[in-house]
């Protein structure tokens, strides 16, 4: 039910915004994200693109691959966790708060895959949920900028994640 109310939120969205907008912005952008669910701590590398229909709102889709593992006792037992990939699509709203900055709050979907081992054995399961982050962005030109953001995961089946995230941004289009 969420995956299609959250579907035809974005789809909306995107038709709302190609009829008011002369012409958007496509961004991409790659960074690091610290990754945060309860006792395990994640670094991952952070692929976003997205289209702005306008300066206020626009949508993106984020894949986040994990780098290395965390190791956590399980009674006498070592268990080495990893973060596999989490992938999201969002609905973003942004405030200009000057010609080369702006703050945006963004919604969305998650899924993520994890994988834990021990003794030889590993185990691999997803989990997906709702997710809600802000951020700002400042561009040193037109095109090239840094961007800091924040998201919450909360996942159905596991912990809420929280996600810190530092990128590099493109952006190109009809700027």
């Amino acid at each position: 039910m969420l995956r299609t109310l959250l579907t035809a939120s974005v789809a909306a969205a995107a038709f709302t915004g190609i009829a008011a907008a002369d012409a958007g912005d496509f961004r991409f952008s790659g960074g690091y994200t610290y990754v945060d669910i309860e006792d395990l701590e994640f670094d991952a590398v952070s692929l976003r693109g997205g289209y702005d229909f306008t300066d206020f709102i626009g949508v993106e889709g984020q894949l986040d691959i994990g780098l290395g593992e965390e190791t956590v006792r399980v009674g006498a037992t070592n268990v080495d966790v990893s973060l596999d990939y989490a992938f999201g699509g969002y609905v973003v709203g942004r405030a200009p708060i000057a010609e080369n900055a702006n703050l945006f709050g963004r919604i969305g979907y998650v899924t993520a895959q994890a994988d834990a081992s021990a003794a030889g054995v590993t185990f691999s399961d997803d989990d997906d949920g709702f997710a809600y982050g802000v951020g700002g962005e400042w561009f040193f030109d037109g095109r090239n900028g840094v961007r800091v953001d924040y998201t919450r995961i909360d996942f159905d089946n596991a912990d809420a994640a929280d996600t810190f995230g530092i990128s590099y941004v493109y952006r190109f289009g009809a700027r």
